[in-house]
């Protein structure tokens, strides 16, 4: 079977769409995290965050911001969540953005775990990712 997104951007599956443009699709997710959970998805297919052109990729922020904006207004949840997965942690094998309002006491969470890094490893990290960029 070929990747449920490309599916649903064909229209050769159902959606739930909210807005689309040239290079993105918002659906509504059929597996919410709270009602209102949408997906900000290219129409070209990308696996990983890193392959996104920037083209699309300022249309995904732009669009994840514009829903998150309709959601405040709509739902006026306690906050709102973006994010997005890569590699294993993914549920779609196609890159995807998360836009879903936020209550107090809604059962997400964030489990952070309990990690501590030393000055040392700091600064070996920073002149690492500075010298890369």
């Amino acid at each position: 079977m070929e990747c449920i997104f490309c599916e649903i951007i064909a229209k050769k599956e159902k959606s739930y769409t909210i807005y689309e443009n040239n290079y993105v699709i918002a659906i509504l997710d059929i597996d919410p995290i709270n009602k209102g959970h949408v997906l900000v998805i290219p129409k070209k297919h990308y696996e990983e965050f890193t392959e996104v052109d920037q083209d699309t990729l300022s249309n995904v922020i732009f669009v994840a911001q514009k829903i998150a904006r309709v959601i405040e207004e709509i739902l006026q949840p306690d906050g709102i969540t973006v994010m997005q997965n890569n590699g294993v942690f993914k549920d779609v094998n196609h890159y995807h953005m998360h836009v879903f309002p936020r209550f107090e006491n809604d059962g997400f969470g964030w489990v952070e775990p309990d990690f501590e890094v030393n000055e040392e490893d700091l600064i070996a990290i920073f002149v690492w990712l500075k010298k890369a960029m």
